[in-house]
């Protein structure tokens, strides 16, 4: 069985129009945008962050997370301003076998082929250097963007539970796909 090797220093990605990067307080107020925003907050809280502490332990709860060993979530900075508009990552990471991966994006950058473009080096490095053998996701049945960004990237439709979708990729059928969306 493949060992997981989590890192000592948090890894960072630049794809061609964004930067995956650690999130820090700095990014407090492009985060509570979004989780403040009842169009993002529906998928994520039972209600929309209406103090910024509220984001403020979220982040906090990312950060401790990575020095851990249990999560990494990436702030999704535009290159061209460094500028905060999403979140990704893995929640949750079991050693060497699989990963749960989670995003949000502000909704002025839905539709612009972002969250894909953002999402391929994350998988990339949770196949590559975590060493999982499969990245699992899972949504609500309602949230046809999301599920249509999922199958996109190329994940297959594990199940349908109450009023969630389940998917996952396999390294293997990850390595097939060329990982492009």
């Amino acid at each position: 069985m493949n060992q997981t090797t989590f890192p000592k220093t948090f890894p960072t990605f630049e794809t061609e129009r964004l930067i995956l990067r650690n999130i820090s307080q700095a990014d407090t107020a492009a985060i509570f945008h979004n989780f403040s925003d009842p169009d993002i907050a529906i998928w994520f809280f039972e209600q929309p962050h209406t103090e910024i502490e509220q984001t403020v332990q979220i982040i906090n709860q990312f950060i401790s997370e990575f020095e851990q060993g249990k999560g990494l979530t990436w702030a999704i900075a535009l290159r061209e301003n460094n500028q905060c508009v999403g979140t990704c990552g893995y929640g949750e990471i079991e050693t060497s076998e699989r990963g749960e991966i989670g995003f949000d994006l502000a909704k002025d950058y839905w539709g612009k082929g972002l969250m894909g473009e953002a999402l391929q080096p994350i998988i990339d490095y949770g196949f590559s250097v975590l060493k999982l053998v499969k990245v699992e996701a899972h949504t609500y049945s309602i949230n046809l963007r999301a599920r249509h960004l999922l199958e996109k990237v190329g994940f297959q439709l594990e199940k349908v539970s109450e009023d969630s979708h389940h998917y996952f990729i396999s390294k293997m059928d990850w390595s097939k796909s060329g990982s492009r969306p």
